[in-house]
């Protein structure tokens, strides 16, 4: 059995199970509008089409290709020959769903993917980061399981929990095959999944939530990488400071502690061992990415009763 979401573009059939979501396949901007590029602003690439190499067209040494900016269609010298609008012309590799023993539902190469390759961007609603922490209120009082969250930049973020795109079912690793990177396209700044190395067919494809920690229950991360950090966040400052020891020399992580408010845990040895499959606290709202850096998680911080009255003012929940 499979049910659908559907946006005015296309239907996209969705394995029994999945929580409900409005597929969407381009971001979709709140309190805002989409930028109109200024033709000033507008960066013309000085590449030269050779019919007799059709992949001669905006690749490697194209100047917007290095500053991770796509050409804008009617500026481009190389025209419909363009390879550098993959956004764009969403130029994603095949993925499929698939359901993961102990962490939900998870993505997967359905077809070989190479290293570099654009496999797809993250779309959701992008928000100002004062309206996603209202939103985090919201999620909390409406007990939301699972939501996802990434910062596009200082000022904005994406919310993919209501309306999104596969990208949202990325799993976290510790030793990921796909990474975050930011391009401009039309004047917007867009998130892409590109892979960090070949990937064959049937593997999971997972990236690095560089999830910080704050306060609160700690996460078991479950990616089963043989440099898994045991738990979500464990490597940011505050977890380290605050509340866990690490203990070099061996594969053993121990947490020990260092507050009367938290627990003592006691991990043994090996990357192998298996954990039992966790609720994720509602305080945890995925995920804030930045490409090759530590970022910060939003964290869900006001009491039950403040949260209650952000859902008052709150339209559209």
């Amino acid at each position: 059995m499979v049910h659908s979401v559907e946006d005015k573009s296309n239907v996209v059939q969705l394995p029994e199970g999945v929580t409900p979501f409005i597929h969407i396949t381009q971001n979709v901007f709140l309190r805002r509008k989409h930028k109109k590029l200024k033709e000033d602003d507008i960066a013309i690439c000085q590449c030269k089409y050779d019919t007799s190499n059709p992949k001669s067209a905006c690749v490697d040494r194209c100047l917007n290709v290095l500053t991770n900016t796509e050409c804008t269609p009617g500026y481009c010298q190389c025209g419909d020959s363009c390879n550098n609008q993959m956004f764009q012309q969403r130029e994603y590799a095949k993925t499929k769903l698939f359901r993961t023993n102990e962490r939900g539902w998870g993505l997967l190469a359905d077809e070989n993917i190479k290293a570099g390759q654009f496999i797809i961007e993250y779309c959701g609603e992008v928000i100002s980061s004062e309206a996603a922490k209202k939103r985090s209120y919201v999620y909390e009082a409406h007990e939301v399981k699972e939501t996802y969250m990434i910062s596009l930049d200082t000022n904005y973020v994406i919310d993919s929990t209501r309306k999104g795109n596969f990208s949202r079912f990325l799993n976290h690793s510790c030793r990921p095959n796909c990474e975050t990177r930011k391009w401009t396209v039309l004047g917007e700044t867009r998130l892409g999944i590109f892979a960090m190395k070949d990937i064959s067919v049937g593997k999971e494809l997972t990236i690095n939530y560089y999830f910080e920690w704050y306060a609160g229950a700690t996460v078991r991360c479950l990616c089963g990488a043989a440099n898994c950090c045991i738990f979500l966040g464990a490597k940011s400052q505050r977890f380290k400071e605050y509340n866990h020891v690490w203990k070099d020399g061996n594969d053993r992580y121990k947490v020990e502690q260092s507050n009367k408010s938290h627990k003592n845990y006691n991990i043994g040895s090996g990357s192998t061992t298996k954990m039992k499959s966790q609720r994720i606290p509602k305080w945890k709202k995925l995920r804030n990415i930045y490409p090759n850096e530590s970022s910060n998680l939003l964290v869900v911080s006001k009491s039950s009763k403040e949260a209650r009255e952000e859902v008052t003012n709150y339209e559209g929940i």
